[in-house]
């Protein structure tokens, strides 16, 4: 694509990459999991330590707010998130079932954002993408809002938010199935890798859909180099 970073930039890139990836396992994952087993040694019940573990994307939320000096559209949808699975935790009291399902309605609501999002000017996936392969600065947030002027990334971007909302959707539905025909224990145990094995495969997959269209736009400029950028 027209103005694409160079090596050195593209190393930086990988590398702010790999922050927030270290970031969201320590605070979105880390300090989740820490915050509900304190809660629960402490006397807390399931739905109390739950709501406590919401401390450690609150916190990741923060982080990024301040290193961006902004509030991502990421962030928000992060936010709506932990309010919704708060509501959603003292949905339907204390059967076993629906601690087990009761996420599935914020995935599912998730994968439906995704889709819905498609009509919009920019898709749900673009915000994340802000998030997780930019530096969390306000310049990388600019360069990353920069490339919706070229039409390969445009078109990555929208086709990457389809395959989430289709993603997110069956394992929100897989969860609920799982909830209803399992043991609890067996159902508790999918509930808890389901998530990682279907975000392992979206995240691959985006990263593939990524590279192919920088390689699309560099070919495109190649072959056309007085091309004009259509905004």
């Amino acid at each position: 694509m027209p103005n694409e970073p160079d090596h050195t930039t593209r190393t930086a890139g990988g590398r702010a990459l790999a922050l927030s990836l270290l970031l969201t396992a320590v605070f979105d994952i880390g300090l989740a999991l820490v915050a509900f087993h304190i809660a629960r040694r402490l006397g807390a019940d399931d739905r109390l330590a739950y709501l406590a573990s919401g401390v450690g994307p609150a916190t990741m939320m923060v982080i990024t707010w301040v290193r961006a000096r902004t509030l991502s559209g990421a962030s928000v949808v992060i936010l709506l998130f932990l309010l919704l699975s708060s509501a959603a935790t003292f949905i339907g009291g204390s059967d076993p079932r629906l601690l087990v399902a009761k996420d599935s309605a914020v995935t599912a609501g998730f994968g439906a954002a995704c889709l819905l999002s498609l009509v919009f000017p920019r898709p749900l996936m673009f915000y994340f993408g802000a998030k997780f392969a930019t530096d969390g600065t306000a310049e990388g947030a600019r360069h990353w809002s920069g490339l919706w002027r070229h039409h390969e990334f445009r078109r990555s971007q929208y086709l990457i938010t389809a395959v989430w909302g289709i993603g997110f959707l069956v394992e929100g539905a897989l969860r609920v199935l799982a909830a209803y025909t399992m043991s609890f224990a067996a159902a508790n145990a999918v509930a808890a890798i389901l998530p990682w094995v279907f975000l392992a495969g979206l995240v691959g997959f985006s990263i593939v859909v990524g590279r192919r269209a920088r390689a699309a736009g560099l070919a495109r400029v190649a072959a056309q180099p007085s091309s004009v950028v259509v905004r």
